[in-house]
């Protein structure tokens, strides 16, 4: 199956939601399956209810049967209570987003309850209401974790997505969220470690993972002796030893507020690491008012360091872009691809 980028997965999603079509989202564990669509929910202004397959079994999902009966006289059938964990539009409004996350961990038989819902949009009773579409997720087969073979006629009523992580899409909301540059610094240094599943491994990095550490560091006190096994408990023992060596290096760092007030202070360095960090780190103060020293700063970086600071610039405030700095450097650098 062809992968695709989160960007691109979001306004796939966003068509379904609006058609009305079940989709599926397939990848690796900690890329952001689960995020997406609350994204997704967010730009549509819609609710969304979330909730996971492998924790129901298929009485749950169809509903609890009780005996109905008219009156005293009339026959007695047997029918089904609605699952409250579903949309109901007097509760949860009338547009919104079902998301069943982690469906292929689900047993088959619990799948193959939400036939009815994929297909019809209803099970038993319970009616999906009008304004309300399906999304699903899961890890794949080859992700050692604990699925089972999605049904045929399941996979039939979706349509399917493979999430594949991609650098410059990752940088750009780690900017948004404020991720440490020393993070997002060493990710762009060693892109090969935004995402390197090891299913023999308890800890390894993920997009979620580094998030996790972005966390850890920022509220609290660690000392650079437990460091390493601070960032190894959730990235693994390799991807750790990067980083810590890494941070030591962006350390070594020039007071990036007295360069951006004064170009001129600035000396050429020609380590790779301590470029990343500094580009990130004058990124991270970008603001209107400074964007003329920031620029200025670009100009003395390689063009490589210039394409990482805009483009951390912009991804903190698009606005900048209308700057008469940077609209000179994106005129003058027209063959680079911003994003």
């Amino acid at each position: 199956m062809q992968t695709i980028n989160p960007l691109k997965l979001i306004e796939e999603l966003k068509d379904s939601v609006i058609s009305g079509t079940p989709a599926m989202i397939w990848g690796g564990p900690g890329i952001g399956k689960s995020d997406i669509p609350n994204q997704v929910a967010a730009q549509l202004n819609m609710n969304i209810i979330d909730f996971r397959a492998n924790l129901f079994d298929p009485v749950d999902v169809r509903g609890i049967p009780y005996l109905h009966q008219q009156n005293v006289e009339s026959v007695k059938y047997t029918a089904w209570a609605v699952p409250d964990v579903f949309p109901i539009a007097e509760r949860d409004g009338d547009r919104g987003i079902l998301f069943i996350d982690e469906l292929p961990t689900a047993p088959p038989a619990t799948q193959n309850a939400f036939l009815q819902l994929l297909l019809n949009r209803q099970i038993g009773d319970y009616k999906l209401p009008v304004g309300w579409a399906i999304l699903c997720a899961g890890n794949r087969l080859t992700d050692s974790a604990a699925v089972y073979q999605m049904p045929s006629p399941v996979r039939n009523r979706l349509a399917h997505y493979e999430l594949d992580p991609i650098l410059e899409d990752w940088v750009a909301w780690a900017h948004q969220n404020s991720i440490d540059t020393d993070i997002i610094s060493f990710i762009q240094y060693r892109p090969g470690l935004l995402s390197d599943f090891n299913p023999d491994e308890y800890a390894f990095p993920t997009p979620r993972a580094w998030a996790m550490v972005n966390k850890k560091l920022s509220n609290s006190n660690i000392t650079e002796d437990r460091m390493f096994y601070s960032v190894s408990a959730l990235v693994g023992d390799g991807a750790a030893g990067e980083f810590v060596a890494f941070k030591q290096i962006a350390s070594k760092l020039p007071d990036i507020d007295a360069i951006i007030k004064d170009p001129s202070k600035y000396k050429r360095d020609d380590n790779p690491a301590l470029l990343y960090a500094l580009s990130n780190a004058i990124a991270a103060r970008a603001e209107d008012a400074l964007m003329e020293n920031i620029m200025k700063l670009a100009d003395k970086l390689a063009i490589e360091y210039q394409v990482v600071l805009v483009r951390g610039c912009l991804a903190r405030d698009r606005n900048l872009k209308s700057h008469p700095a940077v609209k000179n450097w994106i005129t003058k650098n027209a063959n680079v691809v911003l994003g």
